[in-house]
């Protein structure tokens, strides 16, 4: 699955369960959160000053190793 920057928290953890990881390590509280339903990768990572791009790869790595 190719991520997009406008999926929800909530539609990737629904569909993938191991992204929960990322979000842990980086001692995100984005699992869990009300707004989750509403708030898009691209909003988060602005949200918590992260480079878009880091987090997307940071995301695709982990479901990519879920995968095999």
């Amino acid at each position: 699955m190719q991520l997009d920057a406008e999926m929800t928290i909530s539609e990737l953890l629904r569909a993938h369960p191991s992204a929960i990881g990322v979000f842990m390590k980086r001692k995100m509280l984005c699992v869990g959160c009300p707004t989750e339903t509403f708030h898009t990768l691209k909003d988060v990572a602005r949200i918590h000053g992260i480079a878009l791009e880091q987090l997307l790869e940071e995301l695709q790595a982990a479901l990519d190793a879920q995968v095999m």
